[in-house]
């Protein structure tokens, strides 16, 4: 990790571009400690850096000279078309193959359980059509809860990706609330002996303003991402509505209400 500490005259052009955090929302100053990501060139100050425990673009390294860039006027309709257009996060949700092996896995295991007692008790053991049937729910359940492959997140707008060129494109404006729970059950499965997961899955669910839903089944990994790295749920949570689910981990609110938190064009 290379921290720059911002000098008046050394980093003069830096300074001008007036720079903000992504996570607390301070303008970046004259004798700050600053990190720039390697990926997206988005300055954090150190302290921030080490809070996202050194990580952010879904990679570690950073830049070890201050980048210069051209300071270019552009009207605002132009500048917010490009931020539009600009994708400032993915967030990976969870595999359908590792959906469908847990669930099919699990009626499996029932199945056995079921064959034993048959052997024992004399229950009518389980045909060849109904291993077969098992398997099929197992998988359908798995394909409809993950459906949806990634979420991308710019400046204005949540972009879900289905696979296959598919998406669809939600506006900032059209998100009425975004919740998100546990998906209990299933992590007791996944987090059993048997598949040892080791972590914990969770329904996130973006509610848009004529009641449409639209539903994420994700890990817990790339939840905390979504905690630390962005302010949405700051955005589009309701108060009381949802408890953090990682003790360790406290989501700072940015003052400065940004939805996209990656550095200015």
């Amino acid at each position: 990790m290379t921290i720059h500490t911002l000098e008046k005259e050394k980093h003069k052009e830096f300074l001008q571009q007036e720079r903000v955090d992504p996570i607390t929302g301070d303008m970046l100053q004259e004798g700050d400690q600053v990190v720039i990501c390697a990926s997206c060139k988005s300055a954090f100050l150190a302290d921030s850096w080490l809070y996202m425990d050194g990580k952010h673009c879904n990679q570690i390294y950073t830049l070890r000279e201050i980048p210069i860039q051209k300071i270019v006027k552009i009207d605002r309709e132009s500048r917010n078309e490009r931020l539009d257009k600009l994708t400032f996060y993915k967030f990976n949700l969870v595999k359908p193959s590792e959906v469908t092996g847990v669930y099919v896995g699990m009626f499996a295991l029932l199945g056995g359980i079921f064959e034993l007692l048959s052997y024992f008790f004399g229950i009518m053991n389980i045909s060849f059509g109904g291993w077969m049937a098992l398997g099929v729910v197992g998988f359908l359940m798995g394909k409809q809860i993950t459906k949806n492959k990634s979420l991308h997140v710019d400046s204005g707008h949540f972009v879900l990706n289905h696979g296959l060129n598919n998406q669809t494109s939600i506006s900032t404006q059209e998100i009425q609330n975004i919740d998100y729970k546990k998906a209990g059950l299933f992590s007791k499965i996944a987090n059993s002996p048997i598949f040892n997961k080791e972590e914990d899955f969770y329904n996130l669910i973006i509610t848009t303003t004529n009641q449409k839903k639209h539903r994420f089944f994700i890990a817990e990994r790339e939840l905390n991402r979504i905690l630390k790295e962005t302010n949405i749920f700051t955005k589009y949570t309701e108060q009381g509505n949802n408890q953090i689910p990682f003790q360790n981990t406290t989501p700072i609110q940015p003052p400065n209400d940004r939805l996209d938190l990656g550095s200015p064009s």
